[in-house]
């Protein structure tokens, strides 16, 4: 077992924490105890009900089974305006297998439909952060899997709700120190609230010592008091855009997940492309080849490529591709030289449940061709097509696409009742709103407002040959110092094949990097 999972006990049909000897929920009614404690002293039903922003956020300390999340996310179905959104962030240092989640969750039958979808993407839950995107974006959770005190920090979010749900401070007391509630006070505004099972002088005392206002009630079940309140600041809640419309330049891959990311929030976005289709220049290749290049050890690099993998994955499967655009064939990563088996030798042990040591007799078989080289296969990985993949992207009722325009200039117009970006071409205005997310890649230098960037070319090849008889039994992704696929022809890829575009995104006079 991965010693960052949770170790489960079972105990007359309810799941007990081993490291905290403890349990994940009353044995009284696990989910009227979610109600009472967390959904009724944090009023959500009738905030919902007379909500006027676009997003709520919830913050949870402990994810555990889940029970919490889902039933909040029941809730805002049935409260909340359709137009919002639900972000649900939770941390969790020890999360459960889905195995153990999934035996959790069948205790609560009428969570059935919620809890297959949350099972459904709960895969690979390892320390770092993992955006899980239900309701087609209405809800989105957001798992920090990680210490609390480690985690919370590099969230950059406004809180509006706080489900204190660790276990007991007797139990746990790493996670119930001054940093947390400190945490909370940064995060939270003059309308955030707090619900916890708890009654701990030191919960009360170190919430009441950032700000917050605490009250006693009637405990849940055996349990004799509890705690809630509400943050006692003058601090506001930050305002959203007034106008919610985006301009994004260049329709490859970086530009129409941008597109879709803003329209599943309910954005406006005119998406501008100079050609007559999409994906037709960087991400214009005929195939992508979707995996991780890990190197092993808690580099920030290392954390980018496994986590953008994983939401990858997620998205895909949400986006539902025809098996001609996207398969998810496995990626065979053979050991071609001393130092690439080192490499494989590492993530193998890190990675035991995403990576597959496999020797050349087991490689062969996998791939359906003779190799004298054995490696590590990966099983979720596979190919997409990269021009089906922004299709799809951009096939949203929230985006507008103008074919065949060319973005020559940005002005920014600043008055008293219009702030607003414009896109030119050589002689007029194609589009204004109030943010614009250039992606285009080397082409991002041409504007004025970008010429600042450092961007450099990186040059990759293909070769396209003939499908033979052999080849045709290829069944998947093989990679040495270069990548073999089949799709109807041989492609061969030397170099990498997609690399990160950058995406600029500007509002008013900040401008932000996004790789």
């Amino acid at each position: 077992m991965n010693q960052n999972q949770a170790q489960l006990e079972w105990r007359q049909g309810q799941p007990y924490a081993s490291q905290y000897d403890d349990v994940y929920f009353s044995s009284d009614n696990g989910l009227e105890e979610t109600e009472y404690v967390f959904l009724k002293h944090n009023q959500l039903a009738i905030r919902w009900q007379q909500l006027d922003s676009d997003v709520f956020t919830i913050a949870e300390t402990g994810f555990g089974t889940g029970l919490n999340f889902l039933c909040a996310w029941q809730l805002w179905r049935q409260n909340a305006p359709e137009g919002a959104r639900l972000h649900f962030v939770s941390t969790e240092k020890f999360p459960l297998t889905q195995a153990d989640l999934a035996k959790a969750l069948s205790l609560w039958l009428n969570l059935k439909s919620l809890s297959e979808a949350l099972l459904e993407q709960y895969l690979n839950i390892r320390e770092g952060f993992h955006r899980l995107v239900f309701d087609d974006g209405r809800v989105i959770l957001s798992l920090l899997i990680g210490d609390a005190n480690k985690t919370l920090p590099q969230l950059n979010a406004q809180v509006d709700a706080w489900f204190l749900d660790g276990f007991a401070p007797a139990k746990n007391p790493d996670m119930w120190l001054p940093a947390l509630f400190q945490q909370m006070a940064r995060l939270s505004h003059k309308e955030t609230t707090f619900a916890t099972f708890t009654s701990a002088g030191e919960v009360k005392r170190g919430l009441q010592s950032v700000g917050f206002e605490v009250k006693k009630a009637s405990g849940f079940g055996k349990k004799r008091e509890m705690l809630f309140g509400q943050f006692c600041s003058e601090v506001p809640k930050a305002k959203t855009f007034a106008q919610k419309k985006a301009i994004v330049i260049g329709g490859g891959l970086a530009g129409t997940s941008s597109a879709q990311a803003l329209a599943r929030r309910g954005w406006q976005v005119t998406l501008i492309e100079r050609h007559a289709q999409l994906a037709q220049e960087g991400s214009g290749n005929p195939l992508g080849v979707l995996y991780p290049r890990l190197i092993g050890g808690g580099t920030s690099i290392n954390q980018l490529a496994l986590q953008g993998f994983l939401y990858s994955l997620r998205l895909l499967h949400h986006l539902n591709l025809r098996a001609e655009d996207y398969d998810q064939c496995g990626v065979l990563q053979l050991a071609f030289n001393a130092r690439e088996q080192q490499r494989l030798n590492k993530i193998n042990s890190e990675y035991p449940d995403l990576i597959h040591e496999v020797n050349k007799n087991i490689a062969s078989d996998l791939s359906g061709i003779k190799l004298d080289l054995g490696g590590a296969f990966i099983p979720q990985a596979g190919w997409v097509d990269p021009a089906a993949l922004c299709a799809a992207l951009s096939n949203h009722h929230n985006i507008q696409i103008k074919y065949q325009t060319e973005a020559i200039s940005l002005k920014y117009i600043d008055q008293r009742h219009k702030s607003v970006w414009q896109v030119w071409s050589e002689e007029s205005c194609v589009a204004e709103a109030p943010v614009v997310i250039i992606a285009s890649a080397n082409d991002t230098q041409n504007f004025t407002q970008t010429q600042h960037c450092e961007l450099s070319a990186v040059r990759g090849q293909i070769s396209l040959l003939p499908a033979t008889e052999q080849s045709q039994s290829i069944k998947t992704v093989i990679c040495t110092d270069g990548y073999l696929t089949l799709q109807k022809m041989l492609c061969i890829v030397w170099g990498q094949l997609l690399r990160p575009t950058i995406a600029i995104s500007m509002s008013e006079h900040m401008i932000i990097k996004a790789i």
